[in-house]
C-alpha cells in the first residue's frame, strides 16, 4: 500500500476531514493533500507529527514490516486507549484486568445470536 492511501485509510478510520487533521496536527491543507494523492512526500517531521496523531509507528507509514508488531492503525481510538491503560498496570492490575476480559469474552461467545 502506497504513503497516500495509507494517510487516507488513516484518516478515514478515525471520522476526520483532512481540514480537521491538518488543524491538528499544524501543518497546511492543501500540502496535505498532496500526501494523500501521492504527488509529493511529507519530511520527517510531518511523518513524526502523522504518526504521533494516529498513534502508530513510522515504521508502519513508512510500509517497513516489524516482526512482531501488532499494527493498531486500523483499531478504534478506543481500543488504542484501553490499550495504554493496560501498558500502565502493574502485575496485579494486569491480572485482574486478563481475568475480566476472559470472563466477558467467554461470556459474548455465549450470548445467544438473534437471527432477523
Amino acid at each position: 500500500m502506497n504513503l497516500g492511501l495509507r494517510l487516507k485509510n488513516l484518516r478515514k478510520n478515525e471520522h476526520i476531514t483532512q481540514e480537521e487533521l491538518t488543524k491538528k496536527i499544524g501543518i497546511n491543507l492543501s500540502t496535505y493533500k498532496q500526501y494523500e494523492t501521492n504527488r509529493t512526500e511529507p519530511d520527517i517531521e510531518t511523518l513524526k507529527k502523522i504518526a504521533d496523531y494516529f498513534d502508530i509507528s513510522l515504521d508502519y507509514l513508512c510500509d517497513r514490516p516489524r516482526p512482531n508488531f501488532i499494527d493498531k492503525s486500523a483499531w478504534s481510538k478506543s481500543k488504542r486507549e484501553l490499550l495504554n491503560m493496560i501498558t500502565e498496570l502493574d502485575d496485579y492490575g494486569s491480572e485482574k484486568t486478563k481475568s475480566f476480559i476472559v470472563g466477558y469474552t467467554q461470556a459474548q461467545k455465549e450470548k445467544p445470536k438473534i437471527i432477523n
